[in-house]
């Protein structure tokens, strides 16, 4: 069935308009990354780019848009809801607990524009941080301070897939992504606030899909770092010893950019009722915001900071399954293994480690035209206990201190397709 370009282009707007609107402020997961974009991939433990069954399957390989039919258009939803508890034992902050509940929706279309071109776009979460904590420190024993943090990073990728041969696809596309971030800390005896500042930039994704037999596929995509200027337009105050806050006029966080990764992955269908997926991705956190910054002020007093957060380059294995339980329902289970993203000096009660283990199960329904499905991921306990020093600058507490943190993940998605 062909469409006229009016037409076409009618449908396009229409689309982009509804994948627009679904956007919110909403946290992003605590991990840094989530570890899987669709309801999907979430239940086979985030594993997709090789396998490309949702709109949503362009974030992570945009070639996996030319493994839409041709003259089909599809829309997919997914939400969830993150309960994440993290706790903090500190010399004199036992047993504090944050415990965050948190929930986003990625939303993506995917459009055919011939019989090998198909335009995508998306929105989703990409990228956050999140606690909460009062506590005493050590050189301020006679007051609770807040310990707390929030950065989220939302993306917005826009994607054409060409379909170079019946087996080989490519993708490319450019994204367009907003930061926010606010925190407060105390440093030695100085308490600091970062109020809410603002970044935005962009980046580009590249993707290629082959599939080398009629049950085996592969996927290869590269993401790169986001580029973004200084987040800025938070206000800074300080306060010694709990004294009165004194502002420190503008407050900026250097030249932020977030990691570039690369995905490698394999689908199997080993059974016509079970296929196997596995993948392994590389993310480049030694360059980015996330493994050392500066904070600069701006006002009657200018300081430069610097400011450690210590995440280091981390890998991801993962193996999942789907089965196909009768003609219309699907079970998916998975395991996403992460190596730690942080080292013990760098422990702080404002940032987040990353759990090593996950399990994940997803169940769904699906029809010629539609689906819907639900599912559950467990990112077991995880702990780092600091070294005895710091190197964050005046973490008198932060050496002295651990960090526990579980978070659980329920997640439901829908989608439907037309002609």
């Amino acid at each position: 069935m062909h469409r006229d370009p009016p037409v076409r282009s009618r449908l396009i707007v229409l689309s982009a308009c509804v994948v627009l609107g679904t956007i919110s402020v909403a946290y992003a997961t605590d991990g840094i990354e989530p570890i899987g974009i669709s309801m999907q991939s979430r239940a086979r433990g985030g594993a997709d780019v090789a396998v490309g069954d949702s709109a949503l399957s362009q974030i992570d390989n945009p070639a996996s848009l030319a493994l839409s039919p041709r003259d089909v258009y599809k829309f997919d939803f997914a939400g969830k809801l993150g309960i994440l508890d993290v706790r903090w034992d500190g010399p004199l902050a036992e047993g504090d607990s944050s415990l965050r509940l948190v929930p986003l929706v990625n939303a993506g279309i995917a459009v055919p524009i011939n019989d090998r071109l198909t335009f995508g776009m998306a929105v989703h979460s990409k990228a956050g941080l999140g606690t909460r904590f009062n506590m005493r420190h050590l050189l301020i024993p006679f007051w609770k301070r807040r310990e707390e943090s929030d950065m989220k990073v939302i993306n917005v990728p826009f994607n054409l897939a060409y379909k170079v041969t019946d087996r080989l696809s490519f993708g490319i596309g450019a994204r367009f992504e907003a930061a926010s971030s606010e925190f407060s800390t105390v440093l030695g005896p100085a308490d600091i606030e970062f109020g809410r500042g603002y970044a935005y930039g962009g980046g580009f994704d590249v993707g290629l899909h082959y599939k080398a037999t009629d049950t085996l596929s592969f996927g290869l995509a590269y993401r790169s770092p986001t580029w973004f200027g200084d987040l800025e337009g938070g206000k800074g105050k300080a306060a010694l010893f709990g004294a009165i806050p004194i502002p420190l006029g503008d407050i900026t966080l250097d030249d932020l950019q977030c990691a570039q990764r690369i995905i490698g992955g394999a689908a199997w269908d080993a059974t016509p009722w079970w296929k196997l997926i596995g993948e392994v991705r590389w993310i480049n956190y030694n360059h980015s915001t996330f493994h050392s910054t500066t904070i600069s002020t701006h006002g009657w007093l200018d300081l430069t900071v610097p400011f450690p957060l210590g995440y280091y380059d981390q890998w991801a294995f993962i193996l999942g399954s789907e089965f196909k339980l009768s003609e219309h329902w699907k079970l998916g289970v998975g395991y996403h293994l992460a190596t730690p993203g942080i080292d013990r000096d760098n422990v702080i009660p404002i940032g987040s480690i990353t759990a090593r283990h996950h399990a994940t199960v997803g169940l769904r329904y699906e029809t010629e035209k539609w689906w819907v499905g639900g599912g559950y991921v467990v990112a077991f306990q995880e702990s780092l206990e600091g070294s005895g020093h710091s190197h964050i600058p005046l973490g008198v507490d932060w050496g002295l201190g651990e960090l526990t943190q579980t978070q659980h993940l329920i997640s439901m998605g829908f989608g439907f397709s037309w002609q």
